[in-house]
């Protein structure tokens, strides 16, 4: 129970992210707006799963669909950086669901902890942050440490490289033991709350939007 109330504080640390979303909503640009939601949604997510597992002790079912809206909206989030103009985010917003429904209704089920889908979403967004930091290190000319997109990609291909990682071990069901792998979450818990604080730090930087005034 001790380790199990540390884990809900970690990953409640969403909220700082959130907050920071709602003061800035209204003066930032629209091409953030999916990650805002991202944000939003996370700790909806967390209060949900502490709900269901004093309940029903499993959250596997919200935390499967969740992970499922949080790719299609981290997809429109790159759409949007990149101006609408690349239809492969088509694609792999319906390989991705193909992939959830296989892992989620065909091999498994819902219920269960299931990381096929967790591991294919985590490596496609790592690639897609990859490319994201090229073009800003490319065109952008201010300093990255402020810029908030390089730093939400940055912390993208953080967390999401280590989730990989971590959820290799849950799919691949090495001969090993269960203090080692709950030893693995642990870290990615303590991932999950960096990456949460730096997402904060990025909204604060978000560039406000730009007021237009009629010249008279």
């Amino acid at each position: 129970m001790h380790s199990f109330f540390i884990s809900i504080v970690l990953n409640l640390s969403i909220v700082f992210a959130a907050i920071a979303g709602i003061v800035k909503f209204k003066r930032i640009s629209s091409d953030y707006y999916p990650f805002l939601i991202i944000t939003w949604f996370g700790l909806l997510n967390e209060l949900i799963s502490i709900a269901f597992v004093y309940s029903f002790r499993n959250n596997a079912i919200n935390a499967n669909l969740f992970v499922l809206i949080e790719y299609l909206l981290l997809l429109l989030q790159f759409y949007k950086w990149n101006e609408n103009i690349c239809k492969n985010y088509y694609l792999l917003a319906f390989l991705g669901f193909i992939i959830w429904v296989l892992d989620n209704l065909i091999i498994s089920h819902i219920d269960h902890n299931n990381s096929l889908f967790r591991i294919f979403y985590s490596l496609i967004i790592v690639l897609l942050s990859i490319n994201q930091i090229n073009k800003i290190i490319i065109y952008e000319k201010g300093p990255l440490f402020k810029n908030a997109m390089f730093i939400i990609c940055s912390t993208f291909l953080f967390y999401y490289g280590c989730k990989a990682f971590v959820e290799s071990f849950n799919i691949i069901h090495f001969a090993l033991s269960e203090i080692f792998l709950w030893n693995l979450y642990i870290m990615l818990y303590f991932v999950n709350v960096i990456s949460n604080l730096l997402y904060a730090i990025a909204i604060l930087c978000i560039p406000t939007k730009r007021e237009f005034i009629l010249p008279y």
